[in-house]
């Protein structure tokens, strides 16, 4: 049996992983933990070092990297066809004090959890699966974090270099990361604690696959977002690289994102598992979905949807009582977006006056103009600053 997903993030936020630091032996401890859980959660191996192991060298300063790979074996047809759920396992490691270490709870212990659950979950409902369905790769990539990222030295960009004929037969890849924490550290109503975000789908036909199954479990607002509102980074560039089809998770970064502070008793559990059975949920969907789902558009927009994401989100915004009292955000509302009157005593309404505008032109054009485009991304700032 499993562990449950508490005692994951416990474990592997621990002083026995001592911040999970690529080549390090509290990385090596935090391996064989999870390995150990996909074990007992009924995963295969998927070749290489005791079966789950896929170690690669090159680092600087000689470092050696482990990806953590498991499989769930699919049916029929489409067995040989992938569905991909990643999320890194590597963080920081020790502080520079040495008397510290970098937790990384919730980046990326959080998703680690989830994503073993969702594998669990889905191989206990495998009976309902009668006919073709993908097989399921679980990774967990590991040197995601600095000095890493972003660089040809990530556990992800080796994986692509060495099974380019995996890369070919995955049809979608999931990634997860900074899933779990409270949104504003509680000081924002329990409304946005539900939301994470669901970016990338517009370059495929996942879109409106995600959009039957968003109220799929109670208490969680999956919200999608186009990739041009929060651009690719982390596990996913070398993916987008290969033209293959994805889906980012993420609720955003946070105050003691890259802290000492990011430990496991800040975590909102319920919300974890809900996310998790949200996975689960997912996979089983994506598994036999037909391949017109995966067809990738490198060029693809869903201006539309991104709008009705954002109008969701600034409508909970209005209903909170505190935010007049909340000066920063308040401030920043004042100085970085100016629509109709400066003066106004609330830039909310100025806000949502403009969603609606450029949902009806959405509506009429099919997309947004480019000047009106690039609005979007102050609006995510702004909501960046107040969930923080």
């Amino acid at each position: 049996m499993t562990d449950p997903i508490i005692d994951i993030v416990h474990y592997l936020a621990s002083r026995e992983c001592n911040g999970r630091r690529t080549g390090t032996p509290g990385s090596a401890a935090a391996r064989r933990y999870i390995v150990d859980n996909m074990i007992r959660a009924g995963i295969h191996p998927f070749g290489g070092i005791n079966g789950f192991v896929h170690p690669f060298g090159g680092l600087p300063e000689g470092e050696t990297g482990s990806n953590i790979i498991g499989i769930i074996p699919g049916k029929g047809a489409l067995m040989d066809r992938f569905i991909l759920m990643d999320a890194h396992y590597d963080h920081l490691g020790k502080h520079k004090t040495e008397l510290k270490y970098y937790p990384g709870a919730d980046d990326n212990a959080a998703a680690i959890a989830a994503i073993l659950h969702a594998g669990k979950q889905f191989i206990e409902t495998e009976t309902e699966h009668v006919g073709d369905r993908r097989s399921i790769l679980i990774t967990c990539f590991d040197a995601e974090e600095p000095p890493y990222f972003n660089s040809e030295h990530m556990g992800v960009e080796h994986f692509c270099k060495d099974f380019p004929e995996i890369i070919e037969r995955i049809d979608l890849a999931i990634i997860l990361d900074l899933m779990a924490h409270r949104m504003g550290e509680g000081r924002v109503p329990e409304k946005f604690q539900e939301i994470f975000f669901v970016i990338g789908a517009e370059k495929s036909g996942a879109g409106p696959l995600l959009d039957e199954i968003r109220d799929a479990v109670n208490g969680l607002s999956p919200m999608r977002i186009g990739a041009h509102a929060i651009p690719p980074s982390g596990d996913y560039v070398p993916l987008h690289r290969y033209d293959l089809p994805y889906l980012f998770l993420t609720a955003g970064k946070f105050k003691s994102y890259h802290t000492c502070h990011d430990s496991a008793e800040k975590l909102d559990y319920p919300k974890l598992t809900a996310i998790s059975n949200y996975l689960a949920y997912l996979i089983s969907v994506l598994a036999e979905a037909p391949a017109e789902v995966f067809v990738y558009d490198r060029l693809g927009e869903d201006d539309r949807t991104t709008l009705s994401t954002l109008e969701d989100i600034f409508a909970r915004m209005d209903d909170d009582e505190q935010i007049a009292g909340n000066q920063s955000v308040f401030d920043f509302l004042q100085k970085r977006f100016i629509q109709g009157d400066v003066n106004s005593p609330t830039k909310l309404d100025n806000i949502k006056d403009f969603l609606q505008r450029s949902i009806r032109q959405c509506e009429l054009d099919g997309s947004l103009s480019h000047n009106e485009r690039s609005k979007i991304k102050y609006l995510i700032d702004i909501i960046a600053r107040y969930m923080y």
